[in-house]
């Protein structure tokens, strides 16, 4: 592979002259200046990002760590991401696991993205010390900390619907939990009970499902095999879990919603064609995804306003689950 160094022997210029042609740099005559870039191409020169990482102390790379790679949600979020780091003309890298740790103690972008419950806390504060940018959209900082925190509210919207439906007259009320160590979970379930209580009531009953289409049948599958009585209504964490009862209930000949109403949250796509088409919470998860991208790269820029509080909005969809 051709370096710079050949390039300037050829062309019978210096090192520095053939760096400042192939940036543009308008010191260079555009003769020598087209001279070196005739070389370069005749030499089948590329580039090095990693060299000029180096030289600008920047890469334009965002890490973005997320739990899974599989699943809706994040395939949806890392889209909205994406459009929205090309635009600013900047990159990402997906990564988790280990992984993750791994580059962001190697600092191989300009900040990061956390989406991923996994990701250490204390690392995080550690590397945010140094100046590092660092989103997280996890509710687990303190308040002088240098991570700037990015939540999206479960608590408002899920209050809202059960107080609908204890306003309809339901009051056996169920809820079935994504996986217990996520802090949307948490926020979610704190939303559910603290309806319950303004009602004088406690939850009907409590599910396991992780989040998952196949562990929302198996919770539900369980539920009745041990003989346990219905609620009225079951709050699923998340469409996918729901989406895993509804299945269950067709199969096995049971009515819904005449048997039992049924509440997803996301909004995904799916909810709309299982039958019954399924009741659900919307977050605008794009306009949320794409204030996650304008907020790092603000940051990195030290544009003003760029970690200014955000309320994303949510919307109540009615469909014919509950």
């Amino acid at each position: 592979m051709s370096t710079i160094k050949d390039i300037a022997k050829r062309a019978g210029v210096s090192i520095a002259t053939v760096s400042y042609a192939l940036n543009n740099d308008p010191r260079i005559s555009e003769e020598t200046a087209a001279r070196v870039r005739r070389v370069a191409e005749e030499m089948n020169y590329l580039a090095s990002g990693i060299a000029k990482s180096l030289k600008k102390k920047k890469t334009n790379n965002i890490l973005i760590f997320i739990p899974e790679f599989g699943g809706p949600i994040y395939q949806e979020i890392l889209e909205e991401i994406h459009q929205a780091l090309k635009a600013l003309d900047y990159r990402m890298i997906v990564c988790n696991g280990d992984l993750a740790t791994e580059m962001l103690s190697e600092r191989q972008a300009d900040g990061a993205i956390v989406l991923d419950i996994a990701v250490a806390p204390d690392m995080l504060e550690k590397v945010a010390r140094t100046g590092f940018p660092i989103v997280d959209t996890r509710k687990v900082f303190e308040k002088d900390s240098r991570i700037i925190v990015k939540v999206m509210d479960g608590f408002t919207p899920v209050y809202e619907i059960i107080k609908i439906a204890l306003a309809e007259g339901y009051r056996r009320i169920g809820y079935m939990h994504g996986s217990a160590d996520s802090p949307d979970n948490t926020k979610r379930y704190n939303g559910f009970l603290s309806a319950l209580a303004d009602a004088g009531l406690e939850p009907f009953c409590e599910l396991k499902g992780e989040f998952r289409e196949d562990a929302g049948y198996e919770a539900i599958k369980r539920h009745l095999e041990a003989d346990k009585p219905l609620p009225e209504v079951l709050f699923c964490a998340n469409d996918e879990m729901a989406i895993g009862v509804i299945n269950y209930f067709n199969e096995t000949g049971r009515s819904l919603p005449d048997d039992m109403k049924i509440i997803g949250f996301d909004n995904i796509q799916l909810g709309r064609y299982v039958k019954p088409a399924l009741t659900t919470i919307d977050i605008n998860r794009a306009e949320w995804s794409r204030m996650l991208a304008e907020t790092i790269v603000g940051v990195i820029e030290d544009r003003p306003g760029a970690a200014s509080k955000y309320r994303p909005k949510y919307q109540i969809i009615r469909r014919e689950s509950f």
